[in-house]
């Protein structure tokens, strides 16, 4: 995990690992994880965690060589504190049901801004992760309860500029309306904002599948899938491509993101940086 040059998290899209990354402590067991890795912006102007609002922190768990898949455990403690006052988190279970990489969600509401400490308590020698929580105003980013963001989104007769219009090998099905002349028609939409291309093995995983898989058994929503890069191709030069509108209009410093809008174009849902089968399919009854 780790940001990219244009501010822009790179969940999935390419990026180096730099920040969000704790350091690295030898434990007693190889068999447990060297540390724990949030899979969320956690500092600076990049910090997408306010105040006084429930949102979801996911998390992943290393070893000393690579993100522990067949041996994360089925459940772990991630409590949060606030100088050194527990005041959310706690038990996580597994989430892996048609990804690759394990995860853990938190749903934490920071009682006021601040530096925060998620800490791995069954494992001890484990280096706990600080983040940072802004005051809402400072926090530009879509929450739940907010409008869905109208915007212009590429589609297979205008891709608007975003080349190609969809990164993954087969052309996801999400492309054959512009989002904004979905909006106000009294139905749900679902927005998704990934890069296929480059989300089959990382840390986010196929998220884009599992919208094509599910998107059958709700015939009565809206999809739309945005690409992250406008020309992913400049990334060969050495450079970073632009970010596309569905980004840009959002401010997004992470991806992917998925928002889940009711008939009135409220978001009643949204999932980031990481989902997997049965989390998307929660996240769907609520619209």
């Amino acid at each position: 995990m780790g940001t990219v040059g244009t501010g822009l998290l790179a969940a999935c899209g390419g990026g180096t690992t730099t920040a969000g990354q704790s350091s690295t402590t030898t434990l007693a067991t190889p068999s447990e994880p060297a540390f724990l890795a949030p899979a969320f912006p956690i500092g600076g102007s990049e910090s997408v965690t306010a105040a006084g609002l429930p949102q979801r922190l996911t998390f992943v768990l290393r070893d000393g060589v690579d993100i522990m898949r067949r041996t994360a455990p089925a459940s772990t403690r991630i409590p949060i504190t606030l100088d050194g006052v527990e005041v959310g988190g706690g038990a996580s279970s597994r989430h892996d049901d048609g990804i690759i990489t394990p995860y853990y969600p938190i749903i934490f509401t920071p009682p006021e801004p601040g530096s925060y400490v998620a800490t791995l308590v069954d494992h001890p020698n484990v280096d706990p992760v600080t983040f940072l929580v802004k005051d809402r105003s400072e926090v530009s980013v879509p929450f739940v309860g907010d409008q869905i963001r109208p915007v212009d989104t590429p589609t297979f007769e205008n891709h608007r500029g975003v080349e190609p219009v969809c990164t993954r090998a087969v052309p996801c099905p999400f492309h054959t309306t512009n989002l904004n002349d979905f909006l106000d028609n009294g139905r749900p939409t679902v927005l998704v904002i990934a890069t296929p291309g480059f989300c089959q093995t990382d840390i986010c995983g196929p998220v884009v599948d599992l919208l094509i898989d599910a998107a059958p058994d709700r015939p009565d929503v809206d999809f739309v899938h945005a690409e992250v890069w406008a020309d992913p191709s400049v990334f060969q030069t050495g450079k970073f491509p632009d970010t596309t509108a569905a980004v840009n209009v959002n401010e997004l410093p992470f991806e992917p993101v998925i928002y889940l809008a009711d008939a009135d174009g409220t978001i009643m849902s949204l999932l980031s940086t990481t989902w997997d089968r049965s989390e998307l399919a929660e996240a769907l009854t609520a619209i």
